[in-house]
């Protein structure tokens, strides 16, 4: 089952920061977990389209130039990353998958994941609940990985998963069932659960056959594993 660190290792630093990416790679986590929105030509990494909840900042993301939010504190001292710095951090370390949350963060992560070489770039999945922004990553580039985010509607984001030809589907944990599991694999799909925290629900997830489980805590999910 592999180990996702959700926005890195956010039970132990400050989500979507580079220091909780480098905590969750400290920890021992298979793949990195961030999100991402377009502000101006730059991909910056934060889950939020407003700054008060993961930032000394006020206001919408959208409001702001780069640099107003590169002098922001993103938690004891960290500045909002770019996604290139999360790149940096993480290829050949670990997996990256960078959740599209704003419009035209596809073709800017399609650009960007572009200039790396083959290997890197297949370590990197692209996920997303905007089915629009999956599909301009799929028109653009069938090569790249591709993770469906579940929305209500799972069987609607079963087709989509098959329509993009997707490598994921990533389900809620209260959504997941052994027939979903069955029916993910049959479809050729890994599929994924957010957000796993708790031991217990850790070893259910392992114990159902899950392919992975994003957790804000990542070491928790490698010690069930190692058992």
């Amino acid at each position: 089952m592999l180990t996702i660190g959700h926005r890195g290792a956010m039970g132990y630093a400050p989500e979507n920061t580079l220091l909780s990416v480098r905590k969750a790679i400290e920890l021992g986590a298979d793949c990195v977990e961030v999100d991402v929105y377009l502000v101006g030509k730059t991909l910056v990494v934060i889950h939020d389209p407003t700054l008060d909840r993961t930032t000394d900042g006020k206001g919408k993301l959208d409001s702001h130039s780069f640099a107003e939010l590169r002098a922001l504190d993103a938690g004891q001292g960290q500045q909002i990353p770019t996604l290139q710095e999360v790149i940096d951090v993480t290829k050949g370390k670990v997996g990256l998958n960078v959740e599209l949350k704003g419009a035209g963060t596809a073709c800017a992560c399609v650009k960007l994941v572009n200039t790396l070489v083959e290997a890197e770039k297949q370590q990197i999945l692209l996920s997303s609940f905007l089915m629009g922004e999956l599909a301009v990553v799929s028109q653009l580039d069938v090569s790249l990985n591709i993770g469906v985010l579940a929305s209500k509607n799972i069987d609607d984001s079963f087709v989509w998963a098959g329509r993009l030809k997707a490598f994921s589907i990533h389900l809620n944990e209260r959504s997941v069932t052994p027939r979903l599991i069955e029916r993910a694999h049959f479809e050729g799909l890994k599929l994924y659960v957010y957000t796993v925290n708790g031991f217990k629900d850790i070893e259910r997830m392992k114990n159902m056959g899950v392919d992975g489980v994003f957790s804000n805590y990542p070491d928790r999910v490698l010690a069930a594993c190692s058992d």
